[in-house]
């Protein structure tokens, strides 16, 4: 809360420091309701132009930027000496862009000398980088059965199409928008259409998230995300169609892991199970 109540008041905009944040601008909105209903006293005079800090505001933000100070140093403290190196991690390009990213900007903000290197890919082109040595750690999906990794989260599977175009369920030959292989999602919903009998035809295949979202928001055909996953501009889609069943998603890792590394193991832990 202080955090967000500091940004707010050097940036002078809700929007801009959710931006920096990493936050989405209600959360951040949420952040200083909780500060001003504990403090019992309005933190910011607001116009339609502008945000500015109230007399009590004023006060309030010197004691933040010590606090804060003295938060950071404490940790410090407690956690031993500056962590430092590279980490190289694979992230879906979902997560990495989203969901993922606060926690990301956080860790490489509290951890300065650490340089990240992100890969983002599919599932199983990452599991193949692991196995190569191309990263230190994964944040994946994988199929049920599979031992790759250990699970930090599971989620339901669901079918997706445009939340404003028509859908084209009622066709007789179900379109798709897919990844390519090796896709977790696009196995799930070939055998879950084959095991029910339903014909269907691939639209459109790209190995960028962004892409598929556009053919689904286009109608061009259906598609399945989780449902926390699920690109804004989508809707669940019900008419008669097959479970996709639950996805889990997992961290695999090398064996020998530097300190900053399993820092940010833990950090990734913590952000998936907090969705």
């Amino acid at each position: 809360m202080l955090r967000s109540f500091v940004v707010v008041a050097r940036t002078g905009s809700f929007t801009v420091a959710s931006e920096h944040l990493c936050l989405s601008q209600s959360t951040v909105s949420q952040h200083v309701r909780r500060l001003e209903d504990l403090v019992g006293l309005p933190l910011f005079d607001r116009d339609t132009r502008n945000v500015r800090l109230s007399p009590q505001g004023d006060t309030l933000h010197r004691y933040a930027l010590r606090i804060l100070d003295l938060m950071d140093e404490a940790m410090t403290s407690v956690c031993g000496p500056p962590l430092s190196g590279t980490v190289r991690v694979g992230l879906p390009e979902d997560f990495a862009s989203s969901r993922l990213a606060a926690a990301l900007a956080s860790f490489v903000q509290r951890n300065p000398e650490v340089e990240l290197v992100i890969t983002t890919g599919l599932s199983g082109e990452l599991f193949r980088g692991l196995s190569e040595g191309r990263h230190d750690l994964v944040f994946a999906k994988r199929l049920s059965g599979s031992r790759r990794g250990y699970v930090v989260r599971t989620e339901p599977l669901y079918w997706c199409g445009s939340a404003t175009a028509p859908r084209p369920v009622g066709e007789a030959v179900i379109p798709l928008a897919v990844h390519p292989q090796p896709s977790i999602s696009r196995e799930r919903i070939f055998d879950a259409l084959n095991a029910a009998g339903r014909p269907y035809r691939i639209a459109v295949v790209s190995s960028s998230v962004l892409v598929v979202h556009a053919a689904v928001m286009a109608g061009l055909g259906i598609s399945a995300f989780t449902g926390y996953a699920m690109p804004e501009g989508l809707a669940r889609v019900e008419e008669d169609l097959p479970d996709l069943g639950v996805m889990e998603y997992v961290i695999d890792r090398q064996a020998s892991l530097s300190d900053a590394a399993e820092a940010l193991e833990r950090v990734l832990v913590d952000a998936a199970r907090g969705f």
